[in-house]
Parts: structure tokens; sequence; C-alpha cells
């Protein structure tokens, strides 16, 4: 009887000491996973303009557009950038269910850092910022991610807007008269 109980105690020290081991290795891979992930965004790499030493390339956050050097000219046209609150009245009104909006950019464009920052600040002013999705390109109209790739990017910026993961109206390099009046005139045009 006594060596049953010994027998079960190593047999639980054992499925702990198991399970501590396999805690330990998801507390190290675990974070190491989303530092790798988080890294994934912002990413600076060499540029061939001749006017710009390094670009943003794939997936952008505001966040990495607030910083040097990218946040000279962000800051100034996202802080100068006057929202026509009246338009976005009545696009609020709005079905905006499965919206989505894919921007592709250069940092390195003077169209895109103009027209960028512009894009983000109306886009949270809908309250619809968690919809935008961000990718830098090179010259060339390439990023190291290929998310262009299925998307026929021939200026920048391109802006593309989704319904339900379909396409349902672009801006391209900037809109003929602001944001609000070309998103109002793509959501009407294409409303459910």
């Amino acid at each position: 009887m006594i060596n049953w109980y010994i027998s079960l105690v190593e047999k639980t020290n054992m499925e702990m000491l198991k399970a501590i081991l396999a805690l330990i290795v998801i507390m190290v891979i675990f974070p190491t996973f989303i530092t790798a992930q988080e890294k994934e965004y912002n990413v600076e790499t060499e540029s061939v303009s001749e006017y710009v030493d390094k670009i943003l390339n794939g997936p952008i956050t505001k966040e990495g557009l607030s910083k040097m050097p990218y946040k000279i000219w962000f800051n100034t046209n996202y802080k100068t950038y006057l929202v026509d609150t009246e338009t976005l009245k009545d696009i609020r009104k709005k079905n905006l269910k499965g919206l989505r909006i894919l921007a592709f950019m250069g940092t390195w464009c003077h169209d895109s850092n103009r027209e960028i920052p512009r894009l983000i600040r109306v886009c949270e002013e809908l309250g619809i910022a968690d919809r935008l999705e961000l990718y830098g390109v090179d010259v060339n109209k390439k990023s190291r991610l290929e998310k262009e790739k299925n998307w026929d990017i021939r200026k920048t910026p391109t802006i593309i807007f989704l319904r339900n993961g379909e396409e349902i109206g672009r801006i391209l390099e900037e809109p003929e008269v602001s944001f609000e009046h070309s998103m109002e005139l793509i959501i009407n045009q294409n409303a459910n």
C-alpha cells in the first residue's frame, strides 16, 4: 500500500513538473512570438529615391508615421486638415457595416504625404480608424510582403474601399473634392 502511494506521488510530481516546464516554455516563446509580430509593422527599408534614404515598407501604423522623419509631414497634414463634419453626418447615416479601407502609400511620395494624414483624420472622425489598413510601397509600387500584388497599384496613394471583401471604389493620388465627398459618393453608389 505504501509503495502504491509513493508511486502515485512520484507520478503526480512528474505530471506537475511537465506542466511547469510547459508553462515556462509558453511564457518564453509566446512573448517572443508577439514581439516578432509587432516588428512586422513600420519596417524601414532602403529607398531607391534620390530624395529619401529610408522608406516604410509593408504594414504601417499611425504611430509609425508619427516618428522621425515621417512625423514632419504627417503631423503637419494631420493637424491642419479641416474635416467636413456636415458631410460626415450624412456618411454616418449610411450603412458602414462591412466597410474596410486599404491604402497603399509611399512615404517617399508627396501625394501620400499630404493625403494619408487627412484620410486617417477623416476615418478617426467617422469612428472607423480600425478599418483602415495602411501599406507602404517603394517607388516601383512593391512591398516586402506583397500585399499590393492583387490590387493593381499604379499610383500612390491608392485608396481602395471594400465592403465585405469586395472592392466598391478607389481614390487615386488625391480625392477630386475631399475624402468626405468621395467617401460619400462611393458609399451612396454601393448602398445595400
